[in-house]
């Protein structure tokens, strides 16, 4: 199943006023359709005041920016009729300020103080998180509270058991809706602190315990939801959750794809499917490998590859002909750049996904000025639809093939070598098979030519008696 990570505020908007919107998806599905787009990712949908959206004012309700709920419903249907899931985005470990749950516990409620975590007696205000040396309590009116992700994002209290039956309840209102599943965000973080000693602390065994608990709960509404995790860890950290969750995004992964590219080195490539896509070796397949290179917290593909278009072509070869779910960040099909900052300021790499040359038309989205992708530099839909060597089209060309060997997802791995150029890979299941070359680095290099019924090559290559000369940057797959 090829995924699609989809930013509302910066997709398609349908009413003029600047922000991509709910609607403006829906007129835009036959565009993912044609793409070969199985899934969407939704970025969170539900009320904030914060651009990205995961500062949640309200989860039973659609953020008035991006329509109504209708619209969410018609989404859905649509979608469905064009075999499109619709997975949503659940930020649970935090609300906003803004939030009536923190505001009524401000005010003194019972019942929402115990939803947060307030400083006592035991507390170092001056506690730090420990990835960017950010401060973790904030004050508010007479309060200090926990807030590892700001000063705007009060942490939840999951010590409180009346408080998963409220998130029980979050995720019942959007089944109801009828949407396919969530991707968990920060999913890690439920238990990220130490109440007793008042000091930051994963509790990873307390977090699968909550987990566990919320996807049954899930599953008893809805047997074939997907649960997509997202724990930003070390392969060691990950492994702890393997099995838990249907989909796991392969963050350790994205890193290897990305790091054998910059700098031409194939055995980067085969470290990272012996370290992070094992599983896929031993064919002990619990938690299904969710393979992407970046998305709204991360700097964008192109700009990763100082905007070398064949760079980003190979890095999709190598997506696509892998086994597991791929995912794609909106506007990586026509090589959209964009830098973050830090992880405070990712609006750059979220900007308005341009659907036309001149940046602007029906549709456009322009609540943000494109820095990264101006007006008349090639970085449009309009502009790659009409040129059969873009970007755009050898993504689509890639997904139609990923979409033709479904199987591939389910692949074992085998036959892992690489050699100064190239990485090479079998790819099998009961009834099929596949050999999967792809060369690094930019020169030329030449494959052997082996007894195989079919050759498809991504990129630039010849095909001559006894061997396949291929290009720099470019991918040949041998079907037996």
């Amino acid at each position: 199943m090829v995924f699609y990570e989809l930013f509302v505020r910066s997709f398609y908007d349908s009413n003029n006023d600047g922000i991509g919107d709910l609607k403006g998806i829906t007129m835009k599905l036959d565009y993912l359709k044609e793409l070969g787009v199985e899934g969407i990712w939704l970025l969170p949908i539900m009320q904030s005041a914060a651009f990205h959206g995961y500062t949640i004012i309200d989860f039973y309700n659609v953020n008035p920016s991006y329509g109504i709920i209708e619209d969410f419903k018609e989404l859905i249907q649509e979608a469905h009729k064009r075999d499109i899931k619709v997975v949503l985005d659940v930020p649970i470990n935090h609300t906003s300020v803004k939030c009536e749950w923190f505001q009524r516990a401000i005010e003194g409620d019972e019942k929402y103080k115990d939803y947060y975590v307030w400083a006592n007696e035991k507390t170092d205000l001056t506690e730090k998180r420990h990835w960017d040396d950010s401060l973790i309590w904030f004050k508010y009116k007479d309060k200090y509270f926990y807030g590892l992700f700001g000063s705007s994002s009060p942490d939840l209290n999951f010590e409180n058991k009346e408080l998963w039956n409220e998130i029980k309840n979050v995720f019942k209102f959007w089944l109801n809706l009828g949407v396919d599943g969530f991707r968990l965000d920060a999913a890690k973080h439920i238990f990220d602190y130490d109440i007793e000693n008042m000091k930051f602390k994963y509790q990873h065994d307390r977090n699968i315990e909550f987990w566990k608990e919320m996807i049954s709960y899930i599953k008893n509404i809805n047997p074939n939801a997907l649960i997509i995790s997202e724990i930003w860890d070390s392969p060691e950290v990950v492994k702890k959750y393997h099995g838990l969750f249907d989909v796991e995004f392969n963050f350790p992964f994205s890193y290897f794809i990305k790091d054998t590219i910059r700098y031409h080195d194939p055995r980067i490539l085969v470290q990272g499917i012996e370290e992070t896509l094992n599983h896929y070796i031993t064919g002990k397949v619990e938690s299904i490998s969710g393979n992407f290179f970046t998305n709204h917290d991360m700097e964008r593909l192109m700009t990763t590859f100082d905007e070398n278009e064949d760079m980003a072509k190979i890095a999709f070869n190598i997506l696509m002909t892998l086994p597991g779910y791929p995912f794609v960040f909106y506007g990586d099909e026509i090589g959209m750049r964009g830098k973050i900052i830090d992880v405070n300021y990712t609006e750059d790499s979220q900007e308005p996904m341009q659907w036309y040359e001149s940046g602007f038309g029906p549709g456009q989205t322009e609540w943000k000025g494109c820095k990264f992708n101006p007006p008349y530099s090639f970085i449009s839909v309009e502009e790659q639809e009409k040129n059969n060597n873009s970007l755009l089209n050898h993504v689509k060309k890639l997904i139609s093939f990923r979409k033709d060997y479904k199987w591939i997802e389910n692949s074992i791995i085998s036959n892992l070598s690489n050699d100064r150029f190239t990485v090479s890979y079998i790819l099998k299941t009961k009834d099929n098979e596949i050999k999967v070359y792809h060369n690094i680095k930019p020169q030329k290099t030449k494959v052997m030519k082996e007894k195989y019924k079919s050759y498809k090559i991504y990129g630039q290559g010849i095909i001559k008696d006894d061997y396949i000369e291929l290009d720099g940057y470019s991918s040949v797959i041998l079907e037996k």
